[in-house]
């Protein structure tokens, strides 16, 4: 077994603080921090030996402390499920690719023929994100809380007061509860403020998107209104994904793609296994393989950042 250390923020400041590690996962490197100091974004490191040195410790620490001792502008991958039409990613809701395959496979599949919400593809943004400074000076985290869109407005309350505060910042949330644990800690969900972001899309008048600019920007800068840019950066079609020659021929010769009850599906086995985390390895990595194959030029070394909220 190997046995993965968890430290809290807290612990930068205090070298006692360091000296008392919270084990917090045990089994695999990259399981996701449980204790309860480790709510508010941990610092995991796996011992090679199976055993971690007070040195190996304040080294770690030290190199984070110099990496995160401010807001820093980030660019990565964000991911949809999207179906045929077209429209902004501002006030959306955006995944890793964990998080979108997660989310292909316990919501949309578990509903083919048709799949819920007719979803097609998987759409991939380049991100470049810089939240502000009044975040990071009270939490020390790169991310803010999530907010949950629906057509293109914020459904949770008081979304006004966290934004007159913290600015219109990019949030995050761990799916690592229910079966989202079985893909793993990068299974994130981002939430991506625009204009006039607490009226629907059909609702957005241009005084209110005066008023209420968002944080979409040509290039961020970690101030109120200006904190994330996206660019397209290719799809891939979830036929292509599962092997699906004809989508239509399928459903009518009474195939699934994944069948709840059964946990596999029928005359197709891409989506087997949801709580196999092995199999839900390897369809990330199919999704990844095809996003390499279909845009080459474009890299697929840009980490996932860690969720700090």
């Amino acid at each position: 077994l190997k046995y993965t250390f968890c430290v809290p923020p807290h612990a930068l400041a205090s070298r006692p603080a360091m000296r008392s590690l919270l084990l917090c996962a045990v089994a695999w490197a990259a399981a996701p921090c449980t204790g309860p100091d480790c709510a508010r974004g941990t610092y995991r490191r796996t011992p090679s030996q199976g055993k971690l040195s007070l040195a190996e410790v304040e080294e770690d620490l030290a190199e984070r402390q110099a990496q995160e001792s401010s807001q820093k502008k980030m660019t990565f991958y964000m991911y949809r499920a999207q179906n045929d039409e077209d429209y902004p990613l501002d006030n959306n809701n955006a995944a890793s690719l964990e998080g979108v395959v997660w989310y292909v496979h316990n919501e949309v599949v578990r509903l083919s023929c048709p799949r819920h919400y007719n979803i097609t593809r998987i759409k991939r943004f380049k991100i470049t994100m810089k939240n502000t400074p009044e975040l990071f000076a009270e939490r020390s985290s790169q991310f803010g809380p999530f907010v949950a869109m629906d057509k293109a407005s914020c459904t949770v309350p008081d979304c006004s007061s966290l934004w007159d505060k913290y600015g219109y910042i990019t949030g995050c949330q761990k799916q690592t509860s229910g079966t989202g644990q079985y893909y793993g800690p990068k299974t994130i969900w981002y939430s991506l403020v625009g204009a006039c972001p607490e009226m629907p899309f059909d609702k957005k008048t241009d005084q209110c998107k005066k008023e209420h600019p968002g944080g979409q920007c040509s290039s961020p800068d970690g101030s109120k209104t200006c904190t994330w840019k996206y660019e397209a950066a290719g799809e891939i079609n979830l036929d292509e994904l599962e092997g699906i020659d004809d989508y239509a021929k399928f459903c009518s010769d009474g195939n699934r793609e994944y069948v709840p009850e059964t946990d596999k599906g029928v005359n197709c086995d891409f989506w087997d296994g949801l709580q196999d985390p092995e199999a839900n390895a390897k369809r990330v990595k199919a999704a990844a393989a095809l996003f390499e194959k279909k845009f080459p030029d474009m890299p697929l070394n840009t980490p996932t950042p860690l969720c700090d909220w």
